[in-house]
C-alpha cells in the first residue's frame, strides 16, 4: 500500500511542477524549451496510474482475504 501511495503523490507532484513550468515557459526570456515539462507530464500521468493500480491490486486482495475467512 506504501508504494502505491507513494508514486501517487510523486506523480501528482510531477504533474504539478510540469505544468507550472509549461505556464512560465512562455514569459521567460531565456526560451526555454516544452520538450521536458511534456515528458515530465506524461511520467507523472504515467506514475498516477501505476500508483492506482497498485492501491487497488491491494484493496481487492484485502477484500478477498476478508472473503475467504
Amino acid at each position: 500500500m506504501f508504494v502505491g501511495r507513494t508514486l501517487y503523490l510523486m506523480g501528482m507532484a510531477f504533474v504539478f511542477f510540469s505544468v507550472v513550468v509549461m505556464i512560465m515557459v512562455p514569459f521567460s526570456n531565456g526560451g526555454g524549451g516544452i520538450t521536458l515539462p511534456i515528458f515530465a507530464l506524461l511520467n507523472g500521468f504515467i506514475a498516477m496510474g501505476v500508483g492506482d493500480i497498485v492501491i487497488d491490486l491491494n484493496y481487492r486482495k484485502k477484500v478477498e482475504k476478508m472473503n475467504k475467512e
